[in-house]
């Protein structure tokens, strides 16, 4: 009999999913259909279990979460893994790079940056980084093969006891597997010069978490020096001992991205620059990754057990330019940053049932990165004139977490706490005497509760995230250009908390559901990313309040559209000011259709105008995307259509000084900036079946 996962949800329909052509269930998995008839039985009392090959067990009542099935990851537009993040309601996702650079993250009013407050993890692997270079948890999915990727869950806010670094505004699980079995070579072809193949082996008869998959890009993108460079391999097998389930997993990648900088309105409206210019000439980077990984499940009567480890390497190299000749009018504002770290890891959680109505949720994560890191400012050629910083860390961190989850009748509630600790030792090599370490920790109290009635859900959540210092807040370091070291360089070696509060309504119905959730939130330092220093500013505390509602329905069997919207007033507590790039409003719609052989799905997504920093404000975007596909036999054919409406957007504005034209009066007054969002584009793909 195949694995399941069993997932707990409140945001979707009640559903026993199981396959109809398993075999016969062994003696050995009677424990496996006693479950399978206590959530049938709770399913009709009431309760909300999805049992699917999604992703990993949702123990929290909360009602920011959202389990999505690789169908209906396959049924969004999508140009790699990150593309399916887009399905998170109330988050946005915006590149001002090219494909292959992390993106920039939008949840609950945090503008997240590359992952500051969002975290993510894959088959249990955390790929938020520690102290990435270009950015405190960075988080780049560019390794990902997007067919290899089983289920997605998101939870919104930090109430889970699970939930550990970087959770502050949610937090993104993704599981590899696939359900097709066999062996597929696909091929596609786009607009902008793309095209990617790829090819997965998952032999017929063995587990979905088993496939081999490699994949190659090569898109010219739009616009100029946008283009990206790309090539993965993944493998994951599973292996059965007993009760003891194993999942080793690989995984390499080597991308390479054009990075064209932003572009002033001021610039384009002189006719400097066009559009789809790429201000900072031919600058770009490079991405590495090699990681492996081994997850394991153990089950035996009132005991389960989820484990993971994991050892990678990382490597990021990256040369911008935001400002043109600001600072250096000789030889330019450019950037160099490089990242390598070894990065490794350990997580098991022990889950014990007391009683029919206790359980005991307990479990501890251990995570140790040794890194190195270098910034140095380069001349329109390349040429290193400024030596910026040199670092080189090693931090350990843990987290352990203790709690309970009581069930009784239509209650269910959880209540817990978790602490987490951070040791750090960092030299400036630079400058030695510059050279620091310290510990740091946190503890994390956390509750929900929900009622479940046969059509109407009501819950209520209380925790704290945590965001961890960076390395190289750890060494004592000068002020420059005339700034705070210990506001724009690392800030205070202290860990970053955020309280949070949140409470929801949900009505389903047979066929159309809705729901409304308030939440608010309060971080004692609040970040916001500065273009000039390419640093992270660490400012004073701020809150927000906001509200998120979704209307979900399902008129035929064939058709699900969903659309969502999020309003929040993110504000510092002491001045009232907006915390600049908060997004005041977010929404999405998603429609997908399933009738084979045809199949199809339409998302859209809007960006609300929202504060920037100095007192500007962004305008607000609005995006469609399609897919559409036909299978017959062995062989499927699609076609993908990017900015579907031909929209001219910006997928990011940012206000900050800068200065291109050397025959333009010097000023060091801020202008606003862009990144011109995707325009038009289509891609062709034929794919078999073997």
């Amino acid at each position: 009999m195949r694995s399941h996962l069993f997932v707990l949800s409140i945001t979707l329909p009640c559903a026993i999913a199981r396959a109809d052509d398993e075999a016969p269930p062994s003696p050995d998995d009677a424990e496996l259909l006693q479950y399978v008839a206590e959530a049938e039985a709770e399913a009709q009392a009431g309760e909300t279990i999805v049992v699917e090959d999604s992703a990993g067990p949702v123990d929290t009542p909360s009602s920011g979460v959202r389990v999505v099935s690789q169908r209906a990851l396959e049924l969004t537009p999508h140009r790699n893994a990150d593309d399916y993040l887009r399905l998170v309601p109330g988050l946005y996702m915006s590149q001002h790079g090219s494909e292959g650079k992390g993106q920039q993250f939008f949840l609950r009013g945090f503008d997240a940056v590359h992952g500051s407050d969002v975290s993510i993890r894959v088959n249990g692997i955390p790929i938020n980084e520690m102290s990435n270079v270009h950015g405190q948890g960075y988080a780049d999915l560019g390794f990902i093969i997007p067919e290899t990727v089983h289920g997605l869950t998101s939870r919104k806010g930090p109430f889970d006891l699970e939930q550990g670094w970087f959770a502050t505004a949610g937090s993104i699980d993704l599981v590899l597997g696939t359900a097709s079995r066999g062996r597929r070579v696909g091929y596609e072809v786009g607009s902008t010069n793309r095209h990617r193949a790829y090819v997965i082996d998952a032999p017929a008869g063995r587990p979905e978490a088993e496939f081999v998959a490699a994949d190659v890009l090569h898109d010219t993108g739009y616009g100029k020096f946008r283009g990206t460079e790309h090539a993965s391999v993944m493998a994951q097998t599973e292996l059965t001992a007993g009760r003891l389930v194993l999942r080793p997993m690989f995984a390499g990648n080597w991308t390479k991205f054009g990075e064209p900088g932003v572009i002033a309105l001021a610039d384009i409206a002189s006719s400097y620059f066009d559009r789809m210019d790429a201000p900072a000439g031919d600058l770009g980077g490079r991405s590495q990754r090699l990681l492996g990984g081994l997850g394991a499940t153990w089950k035996r009567g009132a005991d389960e057990v989820v484990a993971s480890a994991h050892l990678g390497w990382r490597g990021l190299d990256l040369d911008e330019n935001f400002t043109g000749y600001l600072e250096n009018t000789q030889y330019g504002d450019g950037r160099r940053q490089v990242h390598r770290a070894i990065t490794g890891g350990a997580r098991v959680a022990w889950r014990h049932t007391l009683s029919r109505h206790v359980r005991l949720l307990t479990g501890t994560e251990v995570l140790r990165d040794q890194l190195e890191q270098y910034e140095d400012r380069i001349s329109t050629r390349g040429a290193v004139w400024r030596n910026e910083r040199s670092t080189s860390a090693a931090t350990t961190s843990a987290g352990t977490w203790a709690g309970a989850q009581v069930r009784d009748g239509r209650w269910l509630a959880t209540a817990g706490a978790r602490v987490d600790a951070m040791m750090v030792d960092a030299a400036d090599r630079l400058d030695a005497m510059r050279s620091g370490a310290g510990t740091v920790a946190a503890v994390s109290p956390r509750a929900a509760v929900a009622w479940r009635g046969e059509h109407l859900t009501l819950s209520v959540a209380a925790g704290r995230g945590v965001r961890p210092p960076e390395a190289r807040a750890f060494t004592q370091r000068p002020s420059r250009e005339n700034m705070m070291a210990t506001t724009y360089d690392g800030g205070d070696p202290e860990i970053t908390v955020a309280n949070a509060l949140e409470t929801g309504a949900e009505l389903r119905g047979e066929r159309i559901s809705a729901g409304v959730t308030g939440f608010a939130t309060w971080i004692d330092r609040e970040a916001v990313f500065d273009h000039l220093s390419g640093l992270t500013a660490l400012l004073d505390g701020s809150r927000r309040y906001g509200a998120e509602v979704f209307v979900e329905a399902k008129p035929v069997p064939w058709l699900a559209v969903r659309g969502d919207a999020t309003l929040v007033d993110a504000r510092f507590v002491v001045t009232d000011n907006p915390v600049p790039g908060a997004p005041r409003i977010l929404a999405s719609a998603e429609a997908r259709l399933d009738a084979r052989p045809w199949s199809a799905g339409v998302a859209g997504r809007f960006l609300g105008p929202r504060p920037l920093i100095h007192g500007a404000t962004a305008a607000s975007s609005t995006v469609f995307d399609a897919i559409g596909a036909y299978t017959r036999g062995r062989w499927m054919l699609s076609l993908q259509v990017d900015n579907l409406l031909g929209t001219d957007w910006n997928e990011g504005e940012y206000h900050f000084a800068s200065r291109w034209d050397l025959s333009a009066p010097e000023s060091s007054l801020p202008r606003v900036h862009i990144s011109p969002g995707r325009p038009f584009g289509v891609r062709a793909g034929a794919s078999v079946q073997f």
